[in-house]
C-alpha cells in the first residue's frame, strides 16, 4: 500500500512540473503575440508617413524599395502570430472548430498523463522556438533599417 501511495505521489509530481512548464510556454507565447501586435501597430503608423514622403528620399530609393523592409517584417510578425498545431499530440491536445463539453470529460487517473504533457510541453516549445525566431528576424529587420536610415536621412535631408 504505502508503496502504490509512494508511486502515485511521484506521478502527481511529475504531472505537475509538466503542468507549470506547459503553463511557463503559454505565457511565454501569450507574451511573444503581444509583442508582435504591438510591433504591428507602430510599424503601421510608421509607414504612413513613409509612403506620404517618398519622392523626398533620394531617386534610387523608389516606392517598392522603401516599402520592402516593412513587407518583410509584416510577414514575419504574421508567421509569427499564425496558430501552430501539429499532427503530432492530437490524442492530448484536443483541437476542434465544434468541440461540445463531452470530449473534455474526465476519465479519471491516467498512467500516461506524464508522458502526455512531455508532449503538450514539447509541442508548446515548438511553437514558442518559431515565434521567438520570426520576431527576432522582424526586430533584426527593423533595426537595420533605422541604421541604414539615419545616415540617408543625414545625407539627404538638406
Amino acid at each position: 500500500m504505502a508503496r502504490g501511495r509512494l508511486l502515485y505521489d511521484m506521478t502527481d509530481a511529475i504531472a505537475d512540473h509538466y503542468k507549470g512548464l506547459a503553463a511557463a510556454y503559454t505565457d511565454a507565447i501569450r507574451a511573444s503575440d503581444f509583442k508582435a501586435n504591438i510591433v504591428m501597430f507602430f510599424l503601421s503608423l510608421t509607414m504612413g508617413p513613409i509612403i506620404f514622403n517618398h519622392d523626398k528620399f533620394p531617386h534610387f530609393l523608389t516606392l517598392p524599395a522603401l516599402l520592402a523592409p516593412f513587407l518583410l517584417v509584416f510577414f514575419s510578425l504574421f508567421v509569427a502570430l499564425l496558430p501552430r498545431y501539429p499532427r503530432r499530440g492530437r490524442s492530448s491536445f484536443f483541437i476542434s472548430g465544434k468541440a461540445t463539453p463531452a470530449d473534455f470529460l474526465y476519465r479519471g487517473p491516467n498512467a500516461k498523463e506524464a508522458q502526455e504533457l512531455q508532449l503538450r510541453v514539447a509541442i508548446l516549445s515548438d511553437i514558442l522556438y518559431w515565434k521567438t525566431m520570426c520576431l527576432r528576424v522582424a526586430f533584426f529587420i527593423c533595426i537595420a533599417c533605422v541604421l541604414a536610415a539615419a545616415p540617408l536621412l543625414a545625407i539627404y535631408a538638406r
